[in-house]
């Protein structure tokens, strides 16, 4: 099996920057396809077209698919008589691709086919979505002087704008949900939701977000505690994140004032880590501390907060630039590493196959490489995990017949 990944660019295609298009093709030998009188389309009708270089099927001219060395092939012309009795030649050139001749009776095609022919099949990895909830401070700060408005009006544009608004951008790559936060006598936690996260969200963030204004405190542990729940609970595959938007140090709902809710807020950010959702804070002008926002960055994913162990980022945006900037960069890196297949992979074999990432090899199952973890999805590991969070990349890789099961 052959197949090429793209990844975007995250900054040059914000709203495609987390569209993560794995296309899988599988590109078996046909040990039963000769060339039955001699021949060879290569030689002959394809002499030209063949051995031109190729990522895809696509690539290559009619009649030619794409070879396991990343070059256009032919094995057989549709009336050329080179494949086996009963076997077909597709318009791609290959014995027996595209038919169900080896179909097992139960909705799949295996690639193995019988012992003188292995078809080539076609299967497709798709992303798993992000599922990000946006929460924002809407205590009465929120009114103070920022980038030519105020901390509310700017944040609200940026992210709400029609045409540059980050979730206008994104709504159809990320799954949003979102929720103000506030707190007063009467009510705290003080939240205005829009939950489940979903994709196209933008709209009904806006029936809430649109008309609120800013007022009351800022309980930031008892909010994310609050809404943690919920987002722990949905079940749609995909990486969970938690974006804190906020313009001061926290309080709680037990003392509202003086602001010293930092050790709540950080236990709720290792609490949400802990459950599966990676935290971020964005600071929204100069009042959160330093070191509130490197604890919170830290606790956020995974890391002690004392730096014994490196240090997370951490956003402060003083200006509606750096605002978006924040928003983009986290977001975008919430690319997952994990690839979904309409279909199954054989886990017990999957080793004998080879991943490639951009031309080099990964180590099944090794710490940087990659790895199966069900019959419907693999997974890029560590450094590679990491070298797709940004820029283009290529994945391709090799299996050998048998191994995947495609619906047919």
């Amino acid at each position: 099996m052959r197949f090429v990944a793209f990844a975007p660019s995250t900054r040059s295609r914000r709203a495609e920057a987390l569209l993560f298009v794995a296309l899988a093709t599988a590109i078996a030998s046909c040990d039963g396809c000769d060339d039955g009188d001699g021949n060879d389309p290569c030689t002959t009708v394809y002499k030209d077209e063949c051995g031109q270089p190729c990522a895809l099927d696509s690539n290559c001219s009619p009649g030619l698919y794409c070879g396991p060395e990343g070059k256009c092939l032919a094995d057989c012309t549709v009336d050329g008589g080179q494949c086996p009795d009963g076997i077909v030649c597709s318009d791609k050139g290959r014995c027996g691709d595209s038919t169900g001749t080896f179909s097992t009776g139960t909705g799949f095609n295996t690639g193995g086919g019988s012992s003188t022919s292995c078809p080539g099949i076609s299967v497709t990895f798709q992303p798993q979505t992000p599922s990000v909830l946006l929460l924002v401070d809407q205590s009465g700060s929120m009114t103070e002087n920022f980038g030519g408005g105020n901390r509310w009006d700017v944040l609200y544009d940026v992210l709400m704008d029609n045409q540059n608004g980050v979730v206008t951008q994104m709504q159809s790559v990320v799954r949003f949900s979102f929720s103000l936060y506030t707190g007063d006598t009467g009510q705290c936690p003080k939240l205005a939701q829009v939950t489940p996260p979903a994709l196209n969200n933008r709209d009904a963030i806006d029936q809430i977000y649109g008309p609120a204004g800013p007022d009351g405190e800022t309980p930031t542990g008892d909010s994310i505690m609050a809404l943690l729940p919920g987002l722990v609970g949905f079940a749609e595959p995909g990486p969970k994140a938690i974006v804190l938007a906020t313009d001061g140090e926290p309080d709680t709902c037990e003392e509202p004032n003086p602001q010293n809710g930092q050790a709540e807020a950080i236990a709720a950010a290792q609490a949400a880590f802990s459950q599966g959702v990676q935290l971020f804070i964005i600071a929204v002008g100069d009042d959160v501390s330093d070191q509130h926002q490197q604890e919170m960055a830290n606790a956020g994913i995974g890391l002690p907060i004392d730096g014994s162990q490196g240090d997370a980022t951490y956003y402060p945006a003083n200006d509606p630039s750096a605002l978006q900037d924040a928003f983009e960069t986290i977001i975008n890196g919430i690319r997952p590493c994990t690839l979904s297949l309409e279909g199954t992979i054989d886990v017990t074999k999957a080793c004998e196959g080879t991943i490639y990432l951009d031309g080099v090899p990964l180590e099944c199952n090794g710490p940087n490489g990659w790895q199966a973890n069900s019959p419907t999805e693999i997974e890029l590991l560590g450094e590679a995990c990491d070298a797709i969070q940004d820029g283009t990349h290529t994945i391709d890789g090799d299996f050998p017949c048998g191994v995947v099961q495609v619906p047919m």
